[in-house]
């Protein structure tokens, strides 16, 4: 019998759920076709030196025939795929980052937070959020102060990773002023840390006039999206009451629990959910109840009785739990 799975470090509420498994698949994705390059170039040794095109000495391989080159010249490609998955690699992750960082902002503002955001104008409210201060607009919503420049290394990395990504975009792949000042702009211990991510200190990947990615730049655009997900998660943890984190809980098992409606197989797994995802946020089983009661979808003053294994044989006359004000 596999063993029940313990609570998480997190709380795992649908959006970061589905953050954590898109980053997941992205990261496994991006680290197949980097393996996959090395095990064809160590595959395309055995023919070195054949003047044959790879779909005569390949046919069987699927649209191989779109990669109608002699075995050198596409081990020479296969060898150095580490700046083409780079430039792919980069924009895939940091979209996947971005969609999870503006769910957020558009779930505070439904929990009745009033989105605020750095900008010109001299009223919060007022400023546009985009990529360059998305995270900012999330502690500023909740009324909490922004990590300053030098305090949060994810976020030195993220905005210098953000530059690269605009850079391969939208200069075609030429350094820009704007990296140039987010790379002159970190901190030493940002720049420690990329260093023993990335391989290179900053200061190398903009010392020619193009923008060339490496395969630690994808393991380093994983790592800070990785780490700026939890962060929020941990800001929104110490931030968000347990009241919201209730009704987020009973909306998000209604929408996923089979057990009929107010038995107590529904009430039962209602609190396992709790317990499993939203034990983080120190959300208790009276406030989850009262909170489905609140959505209708438990009954005042009804009970619901703990599993049979666990009453035993000296409690078969448990008269069950009764919410709100359980007895």
């Amino acid at each position: 019998m596999s063993a029940a799975p313990s609570p998480s470090a997190w709380v795992e509420f649908p959006a970061f759920r589905r953050y954590e498994k898109a980053r997941q698949d992205a990261n496994n994705a991006m680290m197949a076709l980097l393996a996959g390059s090395k095990l064809a170039a160590h595959t395309l040794q055995l023919t070195t030196g054949s003047t044959r095109l790879l779909p005569e000495i390949f046919p069987g391989v699927d649209h191989i025939r779109y990669f109608n080159l002699a075995t050198d010249a596409a081990t020479e490609l296969l060898e150095d795929t580490g700046h083409h998955l780079g430039a792919v690699a980069l924009p895939y992750a940091l979209s996947v980052h971005e969609d999870f960082i503006f769910t957020v902002l558009n779930l505070i503002q439904e929990w009745g937070y009033v989105q605020r955001a750095p900008g010109d104008n001299a009223d919060p409210t007022k400023n546009r959020v985009s990529a360059w201060n998305m995270h900012e607009a999330v502690y500023m919503s909740l009324g909490r102060v922004p990590p300053s420049q030098g305090s949060c290394v994810f976020l030195e990395h993220f905005h210098v990773l953000r530059e690269m990504r605009n850079a391969q975009i939208h200069a075609g792949g030429n350094i820009t002023d704007r990296l140039r000042y987010e790379v002159v702009r970190m901190s030493p211990g940002a720049e420690a840390e990329w260093l023993r991510i990335a391989r290179r200190a900053p200061g190398d990947m903009v010392s020619s006039a193009d923008l060339h990615f490496t395969i630690f730049d994808i393991f380093a655009v994983f790592a800070t999206t990785k780490g700026l997900g939890r962060m929020i998660n941990d800001l929104l943890r110490e931030t968000v009451s347990t009241h919201i984190w209730s009704n987020v809980c009973v909306d998000d098992y209604a929408a996923v629990t089979s057990k009929p409606n107010r038995s107590d197989r529904w009430a039962r797994s209602l609190v396992g959910h709790a317990a499993l995802y939203y034990s983080a946020a120190g959300v208790s089983e009276s406030e989850v109840m009262s909170a489905a009661i609140q959505r209708g979808l438990w009954t005042e003053g009804h009970r619901f009785f703990p599993r049979r294994v666990s009453r035993g044989a000296a409690r078969r006359r448990d008269r069950g739990t009764r919410y709100p004000g359980g007895e």
